[in-house]
């Protein structure tokens, strides 16, 4: 008697050739796992370990949120699985990053939302960059001056300045992310944006902008009318200003 087909025969080849001809669009979330699976489980059936994840996490956007640790006590999942996962949003961030290389100047608020919109991806941590410019706003230097939590992050101006020092700059961008919140600046993001202001002010360098990214979208200081409202906010002492000050976004 023969032996029943297999009913998974062939299944990996005719998934690489579906997402050949279709693309992702029309993949399920399920799907799209299980396709990614395939390249840290070249030997076993990834469906059920990509709905387990699913499940367990929430949805395909969320199992590459997941912190490694967590994605480990997963059963199935070992490092090299973890580890494919976590690459994709990173290597996402790496992507735009390169395809953007060749923007040498950032000349209006527009250009800088979507300067620092790729650097921002896939970051679900608050973090707090700075690029550092010319007085053609030509782009010397861009850096992550801090990393926090989901919400709040430590920001030293006093680094921003000697940075800024450093890097010949005589125009500075201020950029941070809100991770799962929307991209509005709240009374403590003023506060401190004119503190650094002010002590880049005491080195002859200009605060051109500050931008906040949320979700794919940013929002300009200087283009949305916050710029001359840091004039009215409350000076603090020079001590304060050269502390740790926190970004706390309102979520």
């Amino acid at each position: 008697m023969a032996k029943p087909e297999n009913p998974h025969h062939g299944h990996r080849e005719r998934v690489y050739n579906r997402f050949l001809r279709e693309g992702l669009d029309n993949f399920e979330e399920h799907q799209a796992l299980e396709l990614l699976l395939f390249f840290a489980k070249p030997r076993c059936d990834t469906n059920p370990l990509a709905h387990t994840l699913i499940e367990e996490f929430g949805g395909f956007a969320q199992v590459l949120d997941a912190p490694i640790n967590q994605l480990m006590k997963i059963k199935g999942v070992g490092l090299v699985c973890a580890v494919l996962l976590k690459l994709i949003p990173a290597m996402g961030r790496y992507y735009y990053i390169s395809r953007d290389k060749n923007i040498q100047q950032i000349c209006s608020d527009e250009e800088a939302v979507q300067f620092f919109i790729s650097r921002f991806h896939g970051y679900t941590e608050e973090r707090f960059m700075v690029a550092f410019l010319d007085d053609k706003r030509k782009v010397l230097r861009c850096m992550t001056l801090a990393e926090g939590i989901r919400n709040a992050v430590a920001v030293n101006s006093s680094r921003i300045v000697t940075e800024a020092v450093l890097a010949g700059a005589t125009n500075v961008i201020l950029a941070h992310n809100h991770p799962g919140g929307v991209a509005l600046p709240s009374d403590n993001d003023l506060w401190l944006t004119a503190q650094i202001a002010r002590m880049l002010q005491t080195v002859n360098i200009s605060l051109c902008d500050h931008v906040i990214i949320s979700e794919g979208d940013g929002i300009s200081f200087a283009s949305s009318g916050c710029m001359p409202r840091l004039r009215d906010v409350r000076s603090f002492s020079e001590q304060a200003a050269s502390e740790d000050m926190f970004l706390k976004g309102e979520r």
